[in-house]
């Protein structure tokens, strides 16, 4: 008997207090949930629907002095509209044309995309045509910066009627086996219902992505160097080109790399992506380059070659970034990465059922995002020749760190809810997110290589 009771005695108690507290923690964490789930869907969609959709109207006008706000920017004007409509349509012919295709990631459901693969082809021929239409029509890009209100309310009206389509489809027309469950309405139209819909032919999101809202960013910023430029380059605002051009080439040569980020295989088609890379973009990413043409740079030619420089260099170390990841899926891991053989990590892939590997060398030993850091980093100097007129130059700059930090934590929430304890495994191994410690890096590849 006494041992018996000697042995219950010596068994772990949960205390009352650590039984309420535990209780406490949990209802704690439900309601936090719950909060997130509010905020999520009611009150996100309305809030970016109202502030995002005219902010860029309100952008433009403040870019062009002495300009008065008038309601028709807001319709449009015959000149706008032609303009969206050719270009619309140029986009899509070029994934019409018959030619290579790449496969993109199979979703949780089994749908596999295909994308049309003439990226950099697009790219080229559509810069050299618009270079080219100023023989024929000289103020071209003169007229698109004086019209770059009416084009923005065009483009508005389009990329919400398009959103709208993609709603009534998806909620009533589907085209995959995905089921979703119902949410509130504005929340459908803001995050989209279906991951890969196709229209006219053509995959949405490479259309209003990589062909619209990535080729407008780079013909506008082109069009306000030029308009800009009547009397004289500026060597700031060439600056301010030639980083975001060298940016936007990186883009189309690694375009099928793009197929693997989370715009593809997590964002649906809804008004977050489509309505933000139809309008958002043009409007929004180009404005560092359109408020030079009015403002015009103060660095001087010197200053204006070294940020340049610089400026191509943080783009080079962001393309190898990414470059090194693909280079990794592509072989299997079988490559060298730094002068050293790839190393890696086994995880089972909870959603494929399938055992996948993580990196571990190369940039993605050193830190986790860090193409996201450098790509921070490339905005800024791109941003920086407007420094003497003071945060209006910098809008994208600040508004990219925000993006990119959610997207992060996004990015890594999904890969925890896909490899569970091997994601918390692989932090453990790679511990920097974004802003990495380089010595405690080669200190560990030091102690490494000679244990």
């Amino acid at each position: 008997m006494a041992a018996k009771k000697k042995q219950k005695s010596s068994a772990p108690v949960t205390s009352s207090v650590e039984k309420k507290t535990s209780k406490a923690e949990k209802k704690g964490s439900e309601t936090w949930k719950r909060v997130k789930t509010i905020v999520h869907n009611h009150v996100v969609p309305p809030l970016f629907l109202v502030f995002f959709t005219p902010i860029v109207q309100v952008l433009a006008l403040k870019a062009i002095p002495g300009i008065p706000f008038e309601w028709d920017r807001i319709l449009g004007n015959a000149y706008s509209w032609k303009v969206v409509t050719i270009f619309l349509s140029w986009a899509l012919t070029f994934l019409l044309i018959p030619g290579r295709t790449f496969e993109g990631p199979a979703t949780s459901f089994g749908y596999v995309p295909v994308y049309a693969d003439n990226g950099l082809f697009y790219y080229a021929t559509t810069f050299i045509t618009y270079l080219g239409l100023h023989f024929v029509y000289p103020n071209l890009s003169l007229d698109i910066y004086h019209n770059m209100p009416y084009i923005l309310g065009s483009l508005n009206i389009f990329a919400l009627a398009l959103c709208l389509i993609l709603l009534i489809m998806g909620k009533w027309r589907p085209q995959t086996s995905e089921k979703m469950p119902s949410a509130p309405i504005l929340l459908e139209f803001y995050r989209g219902m279906e991951i890969h819909p196709r229209l006219l032919g053509v995959d949405i999101k490479q259309w209003t992505n990589c062909r619209v809202g990535m080729m407008a960013w780079q013909i506008l910023i082109v069009a306000f160097l030029i308009a800009g430029g009547r009397h004289g380059v500026n060597p700031g605002h060439l600056a301010n080109v030639v980083i975001q051009t060298f940016y936007i080439t990186k883009f189309y040569y690694w375009e099928t790399g793009y197929f693997n980020t989370l715009d593809i295989t997590l964002d649906r088609a809804g008004y977050y992506i489509c309505w933000g890379c139809l309008v958002w973009v043009p409007g929004f990413y180009t404005y560092s380059s359109f408020y030079l043409v009015a403002h015009p740079s103060t660095l001087t030619e010197q200053a204006a070659f070294f940020v340049a420089l610089l400026g191509l260099f943080i783009v080079a170390v962001n393309y190898r970034i990414d470059y090194e990841k693909q280079l990794f899926r592509a072989t299997n891991g079988n490559c060298r990465l730094w002068g050293k053989p790839a190393k890696s990590m086994a995880a089972f892939n909870q959603i494929s059922k399938r055992t996948s590997t993580l990196l571990l060398s190369g940039f993605w030993g050193v830190g986790r995002h860090l193409n996201y850091t450098f790509e921070i980093i490339a905005a800024f100097l791109w941003c920086f020749p407007g420094y003497s007129y003071g945060i209006w130059s910098f809008l994208y700059f600040f508004f990219l760190i925000g993006l990119l930090v959610h997207r992060c934590y996004r990015d890594e929430e999904k890969c925890s809810a896909k490899y569970g304890h091997f994601w918390n495994d692989y932090c453990k191994r790679v511990p920097y997110r974004m802003i990495p410690s380089y010595a405690d890096y080669f200190t560990k590849e030091v102690e490494f290589r000679y244990r």
